[in-house]
């Protein structure tokens, strides 16, 4: 059975915990967040591709270190409403195989993610907004950074966006 982790974004953390009343006593605060990582390094909409590069930098360095304070066998769950709707349509519900009981919440793929991150990439390099209506101010991109690297580097198959 994996234990579920809450994923919290926060303007100068990103806090990872476990559920109340779970066996697995995890609270981990990450020294980056979406705020700050959006007003000190993807200052442009879209951000440019060196920023978004130095982002994944930073966020490489506060997650790698961490990932043996978490559980063995663990699953992400995420409530944050504007990862919500980043996601979009880039989502396929997860059958049973869960130990999230919440019914409103949805299965984002590492794949999916990888997808929304190469329309980030694609709209930094010049892809027309006409073309692609992704969200690619800030607080969006340092959003998209922070899940696929924790999602690569913890080496998850994604996480559940819940309601």
């Amino acid at each position: 059975m994996q234990t579920p982790l809450v994923l919290k974004f926060g303007d100068a953390e990103t806090r990872v915990q476990s559920l109340p009343r779970s066996n697995v006593a995890v609270q981990l605060d990450l020294a980056v967040g979406v705020g700050a990582l959006a007003a000190d390094v993807l200052r442009h909409t879209p951000p440019r591709p060196l920023e978004i590069e130095r982002a994944i930098e930073i966020v490489e360095e506060a997650i790698m270190p961490v990932r043996a304070q978490l559980p063995e066998a663990f699953q992400l769950i995420c409530a944050d409403p504007q990862l919500r709707s980043l996601s979009g349509q880039e989502h396929s519900a997860q059958d049973g195989d869960s130990d999230v009981s919440n019914a409103t919440a949805r299965w984002l793929s590492i794949d999916a993610v990888e997808h929304l991150f190469n329309r980030l990439v694609a709209r930094a390099e010049g892809r027309p907004a006409s073309q692609d209506t992704l969200a690619v101010d800030g607080a969006s991109a340092a959003r998209l950074v922070l899940v696929r690297e924790i999602l690569h580097h913890w080496h998850l198959q994604g996480l559940y966006l819940a309601a």
